[in-house]
């Protein structure tokens, strides 16, 4: 009797451990078929599938009402570049351009005719976002403050020699910084490598766009950007103004010498009197604002929208009509340009 329990235990034991060998195998087979799957792409493991927030692939809601707390009769532009968009009430009211055939052209905020308007695009980076987002410049010297949806006039990094870092969203050194090259993966294949700025580090492309920034490894490496490969220092040709390893280069800059414009006749030829260098309020115009060096004064105008703010020495977003800077403006600029100081 005992001979046939045994059995039977054996007999079951080795059922069970036949099961358990087939579901190993099939799960096996399934990892196996799904990494094989993950890697048709031929993607890394480590990189990251996460875009940049401000990285849209389609024009993200407008979750808040861009008339509220602003004066009646604000403008501002519509997706339909035939119309615009007028506060009334607290609410916005979308109004044809006059005549027929008018486009409203957002930066003048008038509507002209087609061949002399600036359209309101939809893919600007700004539509939807929240006052005081910021979002990288084309030169890795400068970043953009959002204000009312639109992508305003560039704002240098300071103090001078600094870099805009567009994932820590600060100013700072060189050698610390993320720069966004957007035009580095133009005309690249996807899966393809990209110099950045910064030699450590190095861009994958995709749908000829940055898709990652990554850091060489490992550490201390180069990213050459001929061998698309990171090497020791010595050994590495880290990519250079104007040189961007593709067929594509970038356009050269001007060489012509700035002419010094007129001064304006409400300005006193002695405003820069015991000034060096220095960036002082125009006496009549904050849209305006006066350069000196060594004595001789430069009148200069602010971008669309912006006005002196003479506490920051720089040109920021604000109302011309009262001379106010937006708070929400200056509190951005405020803790980007403070990193290093």
């Amino acid at each position: 009797m005992n001979k046939f329990w045994v059995a039977i235990v054996i007999t079951v034991g080795c059922l069970v451990h036949s099961s358990l060998q087939s579901s190993s195998s099939s799960s096996s087979s399934s990892s196996s078929s799904s990494s094989s799957e993950s890697n048709e792409n031929g993607r890394p493991p480590w990189v990251s599938t996460g875009r940049p927030p401000w990285v849209s692939t389609g024009r993200p809601p407008i979750n808040r009402n861009r008339c509220d707390e602003v004066p009646e009769g604000s403008i501002f532009p519509s997706p339909n570049c035939a119309n615009f968009i007028t506060c009334q009430g607290g609410n916005e009211l979308e109004v044809a351009c006059v005549p027929e055939g008018t486009l409203f052209d957002y930066q003048r905020e008038v509507c002209d005719h087609p061949e002399f308007v600036t359209c309101y695009s939809q893919e600007n980076r700004c539509t939807g976002r929240e006052n005081g987002t910021l979002i990288p410049a084309e030169s890795c010297s400068n970043f953009i403050i959002c204000m009312n949806e639109l992508e305003n006039e560039e704002v240098t990094c300071a103090p001078a020699g600094t870099l805009f870092d567009y994932q820590r969203e600060v100013c700072d050194f060189p050698e610390n910084v993320l720069c966004w090259e957007s035009d580095m993966c133009a005309g690249r294949p996807d899966g393809s490598l990209a110099p950045s700025r910064n030699c450590s580090n190095f861009f994958i492309c995709e749908d000829e766009s940055i898709f990652e920034e990554l850091t060489c490894q490992p550490h201390g490496t180069h990213f050459d950007w001929e061998r698309e490969v990171c090497d020791h220092p010595e050994n590495v040709k880290c990519w250079e103004s104007g040189s961007n390893g593709n067929s594509t280069d970038r356009p050269p800059t001007s060489s012509v010498a700035p002419t010094r414009p007129p001064l304006d006749v409400n300005v006193p030829s002695d405003i820069c009197r015991g000034v060096t260098v220095g960036m002082i309020v125009h006496p009549s115009d904050c849209t305006q604002y006066v350069i000196c060096v060594l004595g001789q004064p430069t009148i200069q105008r602010c971008p669309d929208n912006f006005i002196f703010i003479p506490e920051l020495s720089t040109c920021g977003f604000g109302d011309p009509n009262t001379c106010v800077a937006s708070r929400t403006w200056v509190e951005v600029y405020q803790r980007v340009v403070s990193y290093v100081h």
